[in-house]
């Protein structure tokens, strides 16, 4: 089964760089459905429905619709989350997914629904065990009422011989802020794709993705942000290490409707190669339909500074160590945003990892 068309650049460049849009081979993506519970105590406030079927959410960009297809067609689990109108979660609700030599394919649909000015975090956890190639495929849908908050964290964490698919999208209402993190740390490959539409005025989204690109590992992600309402404010960040012969491929758009005055947005990559054969391909857009909008983007990248390694080698810290902190280091302000100890330690074991074995 090979899927094409993921993830396309919505202004195409020239098709020799390589970078218009992604495609994905898999096996067959099965058709049972697996209610294995995947959530584990949830704060009492949120309201979770098992749903029977998935619905294909409309109004997408086409290559994020493909995705929702595939999900809404081959879903083994569906469920809804539900954040009442003025409830804040006293904790983040935790949704894990073992694939292992049981369930090898996982396809999961998620719809989030934040009610008018509720607050609440919702960790999503990919893993992997078995002696089986694992595929997961997903699709996150959120919406965002008024004066709302809502954190999404998707930590994948998948063997390196597993695929990865996944779209993620949100609806913001008028003052709402959604903000997702995306933790992308195995996979031999993995297509991510997520889209903001900022509907509401002085509505806020932010996208922060860690990634670490290790062995032959290939990953794509497309990071697009719609700023529709008046004094709107997105930011597309992106942290990365890449070593081995990896390679990374972001598109990242911001793109300013007619009527969106006053808005705000912003592209930041930063990207540490540990190995002179790894590839680091980006594509940023700033596209305005709208005169009276600020867009910024700006990228670092490039191999460990020489001179700090050697400031940290001199404090005694072998080169491992030292490279492994300057990544740490880079990734810090989106550790920082993690709610939970364990997910910040399951970040750092993978950098571990990922220096330790980089050439």
């Amino acid at each position: 089964m090979k899927l094409t068309q993921l993830n396309e650049l919505q202004m195409p460049t020239w098709r020799w760089l390589g970078i218009n849009a992604a495609e994905l081979d898999i096996n067959e993506l099965p058709d049972e459905r697996w209610t294995k519970p995947v959530v584990s105590d949830a704060p009492k406030e949120v309201i979770l429905t098992e749903e029977p079927t998935s619905v294909e959410r409309e109004g997408l960009p086409v290559d994020m619709a493909r995705i929702s297809q595939v999900v809404a067609k081959h879903h083994t689990y569906a469920l809804k989350v539900t954040i009442p109108d003025h409830t804040t979660l006293s904790k983040p609700l935790l949704l894990d997914f073992q694939l292992d030599d049981e369930h090898p394919q996982v396809v999961e649909s998620l719809t989030i629904l934040a009610g008018e000015e509720s607050q609440g975090d919702v960790i999503v956890r990919y893993h992997a065990s078995g002696s089986k190639v694992h595929i997961h495929g997903g699709f996150t849908s959120m919406t965002v009422k008024k004066n709302a908050s809502l954190r999404l964290f998707k930590v994948q964490t998948l063997g390196g011989r597993d695929a990865h698919l996944d779209g993620t999208e949100a609806t913001v209402e008028e003052n709402g802020n959604v903000e997702v993190v995306f933790c992308e740390l195995g996979t031999a490959k993995t297509v991510s794709g997520c889209n903001f539409l900022l509907s509401g005025r002085k509505s806020v989204g932010t996208m922060q993705t860690l990634f670490l690109g290790t062995g032959t590992r290939h990953q794509d992600f497309d990071d697009r942000i719609e700023l529709r309402g008046r004094d709107t404010q997105g930011a597309i960040i992106a942290r990365g290490a890449l070593s081995g012969t990896a390679k990374k491929v972001l598109r990242s758009t911001l793109d300013f409707i007619h009527g969106a005055a006053g808005s705000k947005g912003s592209e930041q990559e930063t990207v540490l190669t540990l190995s002179d054969k790894a590839v680091n391909l980006s594509a940023p857009l700033l596209l305005s339909g709208e005169s009276n909008v600020e867009g910024s983007h700006a990228v670092s990248s490039g191999s460990p500074n020489p001179q700090k390694l050697f400031y940290l080698m001199s404090r005694g810290f072998s080169e491992l160590d030292a490279k492994r902190l300057l990544v740490e280091a880079s990734f810090a302000p989106i550790l920082a945003a993690l709610p939970l100890p364990e997910l910040k330690e399951t970040v750092s074991q993978a950098i571990r990892e990922a220096v330790h074995h980089a050439n």
